[in-house]
């Protein structure tokens, strides 16, 4: 293939497969690669059996096409994937002839995607909605807090009965934690301070931390990073805060799990054609926090991004909002699926290739 038409291939938003006359792969493109959750280098060579396949089987199909020359489309096809997954596509199957070589092309249109977009949007609205309603009660109850503890003060230094300065040590107290739960709603007060780093540093700084951690103990932490990810520009302090929030998720999900064998993967990679607001073809950083505990209960799965919303006994339900906020600063989005034995939170971070897209993010 030549060089420009390889550049068409790449650029495409649809997924496409190239098969030669045994139905190896001989070119994928990266959509293709995201949407069959598979790397080029584990598809090309391989027979398309080997990517997915679907019941009942189409591989006579797919041979059919190559000898009559003849090409044809599915309609909600739902292909197996290598790991287990399955996926809702349409897909087409075009034979070509280049040279002397009888080809197929394969042109895949992920069906979940548009559902996923409306469903995306739908949650991100009522988020919205909650936290802005949420944040606006932070701001009007802060204000009294101020003259509740001035007033606990100043009380405290006229008493002279020892009993009576506990009751304003307590006042004070409490409203000194009602202060600190507040200030966790409204989220960091400063506005970030992007640089153009890579991403594997903060995430470094906060595997060092939790390793030092005893509630980590038990749990096996294993790390796969990408080392062809580009620098990104990010607030690294922000950042570490984001991640060590979904770490302490996956912590908390295990400890109660009582697992033999606890672990959580910390993962990076790039992935193609990501759905980030309105742009589905978004090139981005992936961060992956994987755990192996029960999976997340159905009651707050719709609701888990709201604040105050928490699976914990003890939890304030304020983590994944505000890591959602900090990503949000960052042009990303945070996502989730989960299932028993495996859930998996994600990090969309764009990876930017223009000074546009560069100034729009440190303007927020």
């Amino acid at each position: 293939m030549d060089n420009l038409n390889k550049k068409y291939l790449l650029e495409l938003n649809t997924g496409i497969l190239i098969l030669d006359s045994s139905l190896k792969v001989v070119e994928i493109n990266p959509s293709a690669m995201s949407f069959l959750d598979i790397s080029e280098s584990a598809s090309l060579g391989n027979n398309i059996d080997q990517l997915f396949y679907e019941e009942p089987d189409n591989k006579k199909a797919l041979i059919n096409s190559l000898k009559e020359h003849r090409g044809y489309t599915k309609t909600d096809a739902l292909l197996h994937l290598k790991k287990g997954d399955k996926v809702l596509c349409d897909y087409s199957v075009h034979p070509i002839t280049q040279e002397s070589d009888s080809l197929l092309l394969i042109e895949i249109i992920n069906k979940e995607s548009s559902s996923e977009l409306k469903e995306r949007y739908r949650m991100k609205s009522n988020q919205q909605i909650s936290q802005d309603f949420i944040r606006g009660m932070a701001h009007e109850i802060k204000n009294p807090l101020s003259g509740i503890r001035g007033s606990a003060q100043l009380l405290s230094n006229k008493l002279k009965n020892i009993q009576h300065k506990e009751y304003t040590d307590i006042i004070i107290k409490q409203t000194d934690r009602l202060t600190a739960l507040v200030d966790n709603i409204l989220g960091p007060n400063k506005k970030p301070d992007f640089k153009l780093q890579n991403i594997h540093y903060p995430i470094e700084n906060v595997i060092n931390l939790i390793e030092k951690e005893p509630s980590y103990k038990r749990i096996k932490i294993l790390k796969d990073f990408d080392p062809s990810i580009p620098e990104l520009f990010i607030d690294s302090y922000l950042m570490e805060n984001s991640i060590l929030n979904l770490i302490k998720n996956a912590r908390d999900a295990l400890v109660d799990s009582d697992l033999a064998s606890p672990r959580i993967e910390i993962v990076t990679r790039i992935s193609y054609g990501e759905i980030i607001e309105k742009n589905q073809t978004a090139t981005v950083c992936k961060i992956s926090i994987i755990d192996n505990g029960p999976g997340i209960p159905d009651k707050i799965k719709d609701s888990i991004f709201f604040p105050m919303i928490t699976g914990k006994e003890k939890g304030t339900g304020l983590g994944l909002s505000i890591t959602q906020g900090i990503i949000s600063q960052h042009k990303g989005n945070v996502h989730y699926n989960t299932r028993s034995n495996r859930t998996e939170f994600f990090i969309n971070l764009p990876i930017t290739n223009s000074q546009e897209q560069i100034q729009e993010i440190i303007n927020g």
